[in-house]
């Protein structure tokens, strides 16, 4: 520990433009700000915890320390950008508790914004009974959240948290329900200045937090699971060996470019944890449940053809396969079969134990110690690519454990992973970069649900490309061409637009692969063969995304590069047409060949525009009611 007691530590990113500042007052009280160029972004807000062994809420001292300077990369085989660099500055404050227990406050400032985490000192098991960490936000902001689902709805079959729509919610109002689920954007001035509160490097030392229901006037703390949650089972209060860290706390700052470009999730977390990750392949899948569940052998071997037609690289046999008469068998004569035609299987399963909200959905308890190990090299010598583990309904801290568990054994067996029902991205995608998605989202399979109230809006879809994606993969299940669109006011092209708006590692799209042709339903992917096309190359994994334009009230348009290559997709949130310009400025210099899809006479039709265009070239798009549209734009 240092040896000169201070009252206040500052840290300044490399630029300087974003600065942290930590102080104690006369009882001992830890708190910090947050300031931009030279504006307060974070105002005073309280730091500190209470442990059995640890008090860090009143009588701390800190000490002095050196700073260090953060230069590290890293590359990830999914996400927005594929090549990272992290540039930044560290400090770690040694602090003593009143009752002479040692801890340390460790301090980030990077270009893109600011974090914080405890780390407790000593031996033996500590139990976390309280953290006091709170985010006071300036006056006027608004907020973008997401309630975390809570009284009746906990129990529900569909709750998963993290999947209730989003909401703009007046600064300072709480809700009825368990908290704002992470992350949470504030607003302070439109397409200006913005904030972004989430959480980072979450291990199985501690639980998962959100933002408490009830602010304090802007004052918002951390809040620790309900006890309802996953059926009641498991503690709310996490507890862990000495020496353990607690999550990153993550504030993102900036516009609005800098946040939804920002990988400071994952430019916090742990480095990967795989020697070799060739194995390794984001990809987009076939996938038959949302129009004709899981059904039979035969069916999936039709979505075998399908996706080998289509040149995609999986496709997800999901719930209750393993109700099949001889499921086994008929699961490896499907790899066998995909083996032969260049696509590698997917399997679901139920996260199991007795917090699942959704016991009949099997395979069961399959992913639960001690018997995961087993079934992964099971499946694994059978040929299987990956799983997809659905319904955990909990951030407590057991099923922390469990997630991170999966990972773990998944990794030793060469499995990709897909988390359903899931918590949000937490950076564990740098540290297991065979994580390749998570639910988090009231995503598109409430569409297959009449009434049940959280079938993606436009609006919802804008703020998901603002707010939930993000931070990491969001299994959106996008790419719906059903008549359930139609209920939501939507039409194809918004939803095609979703394939590239929307990131995810594996990508799952819905057009049914069967002949049977039902009375008002039409395979688009053939009726469109230019749809067909592009949904047939389009990737999954990205070397560059930039927002062109948006706003949390209407609208948002993204570009995303692979290699030379450049895709553009918007979609916006109106009952009328609306005529949008902007400027081509995110591409390399020369000229380049547009391809547009976008939505001809009607909701559920198309038209292919190509054009030519060179770097910086204003553009326009006309966009009819809750309309969207994708482009290909490739140097000539």
């Amino acid at each position: 520990m240092g040896e000169t007691e201070v009252e206040a530590v500052l840290l300044a990113s490399p630029s300087g433009d974003i600065q942290i500042e930590v102080r104690t007052d006369a009882e001992g009280r830890l708190s910090y700000t947050v300031t931009r160029r030279g504006e307060t972004v974070i105002e005073r807000s309280p730091l500190g915890l209470v442990s059995t062994g640890h008090d860090l809420s009143t009588g701390v001292t800190m000490f002095s320390s050196s700073v260090r300077t953060v230069d590290e990369s890293y590359t990830m085989p999914t996400g927005k950008r594929r090549e990272r660099r992290v540039i930044g500055t560290e400090i770690t404050v040694p602090l003593r508790g009143a009752n002479g227990a040692r801890a340390e406050l460790i301090l980030r400032a990077h270009r893109d914004g600011a974090a914080f985490r405890y780390r407790l000192l000593g031996q033996g098991v500590s139990r976390v009974t309280s953290e006091s960490t709170g985010f006071a936000i300036p006056a006027g902001a608004r907020m973008l959240s997401r309630p975390y689902d809570g009284g009746d709805a906990i129990f529900a079959p569909s709750a998963g948290g993290y999947e209730m729509p989003p909401f703009i919610v007046p600064l300072g109002e709480a809700i009825d329900r368990t908290g704002f689920a992470f992350p949470t954007l504030f607003e302070i001035e439109a397409g200006a200045r913005y904030i972004m509160v989430s959480e980072a490097d979450l291990d199985e030392s501690y639980c998962g937090t959100r933002l408490h229901e009830t602010p304090e006037g802007r004052l918002y703390r951390i809040r620790f699971p309900d006890e309802r949650e996953g059926r009641g089972i498991g503690g709310v209060i996490p507890e862990a060996v000495l020496p353990f860290s607690t999550p990153w706390r993550v504030i993102a700052l900036g516009d609005l470019a800098t946040i939804v470009e920002s990988t400071l999730v994952d430019d916090l977390s742990a480095s990967s944890a795989i020697d070799d990750p060739s194995w390794i392949v984001p990809g987009r899948a076939a996938w038959s449940w949302f129009s004709q569940e899981t059904g039979t052998p035969e069916l999936q071997s039709e979505y075998i053809d399908f996706a080998g037609e289509y040149g995609w690289d999986y496709v997800l046999i999901d719930a209750k396969w393993d109700q099949w008469e001889n499921a086994e068998q008929e699961a490896q004569n499907l790899v066998a079969k995909a083996e032969a035609v260049g696509v590698k299987l997917l399997l679901w399963y139920n996260s199991g134990g007795p917090h699942t909200v959704s016991p009949g959905e099997t395979p069961l308890d399959r992913m639960l110690e001690p018997v995961r190990r087993d079934e992964m090299d099971k499946i694994s010598r059978w040929g299987v690519a990956g799983i997809k583990v659905d319904f955990f309904n909990s951030d407590k801290q057991d099923r922390i454990e469990q997630y991170i568990g999966i990972l773990e054994d998944a990794a030793d067996f060469e499995l990709l992973v897909n988390f359903h029902g899931s918590t949000v991205p937490r950076g564990w995608q740098r540290t297991y970069p065979h994580l390749m998605t998570l639910e988090a989202v009231n995503g598109a399979e409430n569409y297959k649900f009449a009434g049940v109230g959280n079938a993606p809006t436009a609006i919802m879809n804008v703020q998901h490309a603002l707010l939930r994606n993000v931070v990491g993969s969001m299994d959106y299940t996008p790419v719906v061409f059903e008549s359930a669109l139609a209920n939501a006011g939507l039409p194809y092209a918004h939803s095609l637009a979703l394939a590239v708006l929307f990131e995810s590692g594996i990508q799952h799209f819905a057009d049914r692969a069967d002949s049977v042709q039902t009375a008002g339903y039409r395979q688009v992917f053939r009726a469109y063969p230019f749809v067909g096309d592009f949904l047939s190359t389009v990737p999954v994994a990205w070397d560059e995304t930039r927002l062109v334009q948006g706003d949390i009230d209407s609208h948002v348009f993204l570009a995303r590069r692979s290699g030379t290559q450049w895709y553009l997709a918007g979609i916006h949130a109106a009952e009328q047409a609306t005529e949008y310009m902007f400027a081509l400025d995110f591409l390399n210099e020369g000229t380049y060949a547009i391809s547009w899809i976008a939505q001809d006479e009607f909701a559920d039709s198309f038209r292919l525009v190509s054009e030519t265009a060179a770097a910086g070239d204003l553009v326009t798009v006309d966009m009819p009611a809750n309309g969207g549209f994708v482009a290909t734009l490739t140097p000539l």
